[in-house]
């Protein structure tokens, strides 16, 4: 009986480590990928797309840097002008979005389709703020030095 108690408490001790190591370190940074089907709600679907054109020219340029690649001022205008023009497209379309879930010309189903969807614009809109934030806030504090 001891040796079975002592393996369970063993057992018990290494699932206990596995749960707290942080399964971050372990994980490779994966891609978002956008929404496989529309929902039907045309702002809706022009919302989430343009969120997903911005978080793919964030995840780009976060890769590269992260690579240790210099990225060409050039470049790196033009980036910064076209997420610029996709941040101006999500402004434009997110008064219609309130006004398009809360009416009632579409049924439950497509509803939950778009609020999915809105979902996971919401993550990529998420890690494109938290990427820009930690990019932008770092190059400042390094010029300052």
């Amino acid at each position: 009986m001891t040796a079975k108690n002592k393996l369970q408490q063993y057992i018990s001790v290494v699932i206990m480590v596995m749960l707290l190591i942080p399964i971050s370190g372990f994980s490779q940074k994966k891609r978002l990928k956008p929404p496989k089907r529309i929902s039907k709600i045309e702002s809706v679907d022009q919302f989430v797309d343009n969120s997903f054109e911005l978080y793919h020219k964030v995840f780009i340029y976060d890769s590269l840097t992260t690579a240790g690649v210099k990225v060409p001022a050039d470049i790196e205008n033009e980036l910064l002008e076209r997420a610029e023009q996709d941040i101006d497209s999500l402004w434009q379309v997110l008064p219609t979005i309130m006004d398009d879930m809360t009416s009632g010309d579409e049924n439950i189903m497509v509803k939950g389709k778009a609020t999915l969807n809105l979902n996971k614009s919401k993550k990529a809109l998420k890690y494109c703020i938290k990427t820009m934030k930690a990019h932008f806030a770092g190059s400042n504090d390094e010029d300052e030095e």
